[in-house]
């Protein structure tokens, strides 16, 4: 027995002149256009129907079925299922965009949802149309009312032949799960880019892999330590990073922690960074390993300033004791050299104790220049600034290197920038230091080589300079850059190991940085870096 909505709707379908066995004139249709913006309101909807309409495909694999989507005025957005049941009501002039009105398609179950504000199904000769009457329509009104307000029909047609009094609580249900399943995916999607936020803005490096070790996330610092991009890695196996599997690869095999484990990265432009890192097994909860999370701290600056406090502490002690040591030894140096030079000057007869007496002099001026050096680092004179013309400075300098250069073999070049510098320094102290960095390139060289003393601008500050002294010599060992400014650590057999140690003073007194970068075998590049004026 007809349900009364069904008689009222029939009735006014021949008041409105329609024929039950004419097919009707679609007269309400969106545009292209219209249609497009529609199904993109719509598109999560849409998302979640194919994937409950294939889910319900399946439960239903003997029945042929097609489901449509309708907004809330009955216009059809899009269908999923039986393309032979689609093909049926395209002739008939249902497709998307038309409007599923009462006027236009007579009594159909689209209308009557939307108009009751409940399910209804129209069985065979329920309908108005007798193009209808060997199918069973069921449509299951929505108002999605945490989803953007949106509501609209959902609905099944299939052939008469395959009703079931089932289908309708089924439909009911889907429509339910639909609308959890889309606020649970925006509630993941929120959740994933807050993670994104959290991961790529925190200032330390983390990876995090499944249970197999293929990674599904990774982010800027990670990228900076390998060189390589989150897109290109994201799926591959954390294997082809060697430096992060070890520790991953026992996470994931044991379920261990580890914590603070003090790491030294190699960057790609050569810079070195130490860090500390953590790596963490991933559980479900079934405390199941799932995957494994590791994160890196740099630490390089607090390494670097710790490094600075104990070579402070060092020049302290090495302070003590220079002035002990200077004290005691320089007072006797000086009369023994005077008497010395006297005896030089006098015009001797014997030719071997002129010989003796030169070798003399020459070993108690290296002690002098030994003394000299403990006395500097013992207490560094204060600079005596002057505006001075930079670019002739440094021309100077290598001018007066040049001949000791020519006996070793070297070949000095220079590159220096424009316009002129005018910069305030102590003309006298910072001679040294470029003299005992050049120095040390001829010395990294023992077969001869180049040596380039470069000046530029600081990328980042007009204000800063920057003095560059590069050699292709022999470079030094990771083992040796740790302590490379350290006083008396010296590689060579005839050192004192001062030279760099003053040169680090003398830089820190004019408010400056001394730094350097060097590959074993390849070559070391000094870098003075100064500014222009300073107090």
């Amino acid at each position: 027995m007809e349900a009364q909505y069904i008689i009222d709707s029939k009735k006014r379908c021949f008041e409105n002149g329609l024929q039950p066995h004419v097919i009707p004139t679609i007269k309400n249709r969106l545009s292209a256009s219209e249609l497009q913006k529609m199904q993109q309101d719509y598109s999560e909807v849409i998302s979640v129907l194919d994937y409950f309409g294939a889910k319900t495909t399946k439960l239903l694999e003997k029945t042929p079925i097609l489901i449509a989507l309708t907004d809330d005025r009955g216009y059809v957005i899009c269908f999923v299922g039986n393309k032979a049941i689609r093909e049926m009501i395209h002739h008939l002039g249902i497709q998307e965009g038309i409007q599923m009105n009462e006027i236009d398609m007579g009594t159909n179950s689209t209308y009557l949802a939307l108009e009751q504000k409940k399910p209804v199904e129209l069985l065979g000769e329920n309908h108005f149309h007798e193009h209808l009457h060997l199918s069973a329509c069921y449509s299951i009104p929505f108002s999605f009312d945490n989803i953007d307000q949106l509501g609209g029909t959902v609905n099944i047609l299939t052939l008469l032949e395959f009703h079931s009094q089932f289908v309708l609580p089924l439909l009911s249900n889907m429509v339910d799960s639909m609308e959890r399943e889309i606020v649970l995916r925006r509630k993941n999607r929120h959740q994933d880019l807050l993670n994104e936020i959290l991961i790529n803005s925190v200032n330390n490096g983390i990876i995090i892999s499944d249970d197999k070790g293929i990674i599904i996330e990774f982010n800027p610092l990670i990228e900076r330590i390998t060189g390589a991009k989150r897109e290109e890695v994201i799926g591959s196996s954390i294997l082809i990073f060697e430096i992060f599997a070890e520790y991953m690869q026992k996470v994931l095999s044991s379920g261990c922690h580890l914590a603070n484990v003090e790491c030294t990265f190699t960057l790609v432009d050569n810079e070195r960074m130490i860090c500390l890192l953590d790596a963490i097994p991933i559980r479900n909860d079934r405390a199941e390993i799932k995957g494994a999370y590791l994160q890196i701290r740099d630490i390089t600056e607090r390494f670097e300033l710790e490094k600075q406090i104990i070579t402070y502490e060092k020049f302290s002690a090495v302070g003590k004791l220079a002035a002990g040591i200077a004290h005691e030894i320089r007072n006797p140096l000086t009369t023994i050299m005077g008497f010395i030079q006297l005896i030089r000057e006098r015009k001797s007869t014997q030719i071997q104790d002129s010989q003796y007496l030169e070798i003399v002099f020459s070993e108690l001026r290296d002690l002098n220049k030994m003394v000299s050096d403990f006395v500097l680092m013992a207490k560094p004179s204060f600079p005596e600034k002057k505006v001075i013309q930079l670019q002739a400075f440094i021309l100077d300098t290598v001018q007066f290197m040049t001949i000791q250069g020519n006996l070793k073999n070297m070949l000095l070049t220079v590159n220096l920038c424009n316009p002129l510098i005018m910069i305030y320094i102590d003309a006298v102290q910072m001679k040294q230091v470029l003299i005992n960095l050049i120095q040390n390139a001829f010395e990294a060289m023992p077969s001869g080589g180049e040596v380039e003393i470069g000046l530029s601008y600081d990328s980042l500050d007009p204000n800063i300079i920057v003095i560059s002294i590069s050699d292709i010599g022999t470079g030094i060992t990771d083992e040796q850059m740790k302590d490379i400014f350290t006083p008396f650590f010296t590689t060579k057999d005839n050192g004192l190991g001062l030279g760099l140690s003053i040169c680090y003073r003398i830089v820190e007194n004019h408010n400056g940085k001394i730094q350097f970068k060097s590959t074993p075998g390849v070559g070391t590049t000094f870098t003075i870096i100064l500014p222009i004026r300073s107090v």
